[in-house]
């Protein structure tokens, strides 16, 4: 296993808020919570994207992150829980499950525009993109 703050919280080496294990999954809060509720699903197997993640293992973390996603709506009386797939900061592939309430004034993420006919090459070459994988 990689030496990330997640693989130290998985062997028990550092101490977590930990709401939910299983021997594929772990489920903690997160130490610099968006909003307090905030927990990380992290897959046991440090995988580094969503990408490279084994089918085998999609349906056991995206299962439990449904359960903890309800779980957090109804304890923080939140109008909905937001997912966000991440690996950047910890190089170990990880899901934020954030409460969110209306107006909570938490900003969202910059938009683009496309340009004209640009979307119909993005949307092909992903279409290609999707065929061969």
């Amino acid at each position: 296993m990689t030496n990330t703050i997640f693989s130290k919280i998985i062997a028990r080496e550092i101490s977590a808020d930990i709401i939910y294990e299983d021997d594929h999954v772990i489920a903690f809060l997160d130490i610099n919570p968006v909003q307090k509720g905030h927990t990380l699903v992290v897959p046991k197997e440090p995988f580094r994207w969503f990408t490279d993640l084994p089918a085998d293992l999609l349906l056991p973390l995206f299962e439990t992150s449904q359960r903890i996603a309800r779980a957090i709506k109804e304890a923080t009386d939140a109008d909905l829980v937001q997912l966000s797939i991440v690996g950047d900061e910890v190089p170990h592939m990880h899901i934020h499950l954030i409460p969110r309430f209306k107006n909570d004034n938490l900003s969202s993420w910059p938009t683009e525009k496309y340009e004209e006919g640009e979307s119909e090459k993005f949307r092909e070459n992903i279409r290609t993109n999707l065929e061969v994988t």
